[in-house]
């Protein structure tokens, strides 16, 4: 007959090799069991990074007669970007702090926090003399030894599946930060990740509106598939959607209509805990066509939003940059900080967790 200890014994056997027997699990060099992190706020993250404009003329009343008279006037339609922000989460005082070397320098702060990229990168390729490529930790090493997938999409890419820095039609080198870092662009596994956004080049007449916008479908049908889409997704709008080469903001604004509502419409929108990050890369703009430049701002329009995960019709005031954007994912895979800049506060930088349920 066995004894009653023996009976318990037995059950925990049995229980543990069940749990064994249905689990799928990863064992690295340190002996430690490891798999997938479930997120503190979010499973998946879409980033947008816009181009060249302040909250100044990004957000506000539409006004395609912009007058310099005017503090709060967006230049242009900006009926989207309004809706997009006052529905969501909007950081009012998101800003550029002093980060170097932008554009291709912001993209390089927000995807490793160093802060202090070299301006000649952004008229040369990465691995040139006059532009190096970086020895720096960046997100795709933390993303990966946490076992946390990955993808970067390129609106327009000419080579995808590679580390291509060929300046080709409307696709801009300097707004595809990995392409930038030695351990990607010399890891063919890696490069393979960087993919076109879309499945066809639409030709565009002019950089300004009306003209044609890309709808990126490749992007869009890998987030109806939530069992297979990447935790983190890069997304880079070619240089006519993310409004680089006009100040009238109505093709980016027309672009976030195309595709937010397919992002946020999605399966993995519908079913995951995903957020969606939208920011700018700088403030100014780029050609004072056609009208001139408003007076420029320090704070970009910056939103977070969601289906479930974000606060709805919230705004804030407190200070960020794209460190804490940064710092946001990390906090929230509980990665371990590998913020590369610590001389102008980057190391300080705190999440922005308050725009989160």
């Amino acid at each position: 007959m066995r004894s009653p200890l023996s009976s318990v014994l037995l059950v925990m056997v049995i229980l543990v090799s069940s749990t064994f027997a249905s689990t799928t699990l990863s064992i690295n060099n340190s002996g430690f069991v490891t798999g997938p992190l479930s997120g503190t706020w979010f499973d998946y993250i879409v980033v947008i990074m816009m181009e060249n404009h302040d909250i100044n003329s990004t957000y506000g009343v539409s006004n395609p007669g912009w007058n310099g008279g005017s503090t709060n006037t967006c230049l242009g339609n900006c009926t989207y970007y309004d809706l997009l922000a006052n529905s969501n989460g909007l950081a009012e005082k998101y800003t550029l702090d002093q980060i170097a070397g932008c554009s291709l320098g912001c993209y390089i702060a927000i995807t490793s926090g160093y802060g202090n990229m070299i301006q000649a990168c952004n008229d040369n390729p990465p691995g040139s003399s006059t532009c190096p490529l970086l020895q720096k930790t960046n997100i795709v090493d933390s993303l990966e030894r946490a076992h946390l997938s990955w993808k970067a999409y390129m609106e327009d890419y000419p080579v995808p599946g590679t580390c291509s820095n060929s300046f080709s039609g409307n696709y801009e080198p300097n707004h595809n930060p990995f392409i930038y870092y030695s351990d990607i662009q010399n890891n063919a596994t890696r490069c393979s990740h960087i993919v076109n956004a879309n499945s066809q080049v639409l030709p565009t007449t002019t950089s300004c509106w009306p003209t044609a916008i890309q709808n990126d479908d490749v992007f869009i049908n890998d987030l109806s598939s939530p069992s297979t889409a990447p935790n983190y997704m890069f997304l880079t709008p070619n240089r006519v959607d993310d409004n680089h080469d006009c100040n009238n903001v109505s093709v980016g604004n027309a672009w976030l209509n195309e595709m937010v509502p397919q992002i946020l419409g999605s399966s993995l929108f519908k079913t995951k805990r995903a957020a969606l990050f939208v920011t700018f890369d700088e403030p100014g703009c780029t050609n004072p066509f056609p009208q001139p430049c408003p007076p420029s701002r320090d704070e970009l329009y910056t939103v977070w939003a969601s289906n479930s995960v974000t606060k709805t019709g919230f705004k804030s005031v407190n200070s960020y940059t794209h460190y804490s954007a940064l710092r946001t994912i990390e906090d929230n895979w509980r990665l371990q900080p590998y913020l590369n800049a610590t001389t102008d506060g980057a190391a300080s930088t705190k999440p922005m967790q308050e725009f989160f349920r």
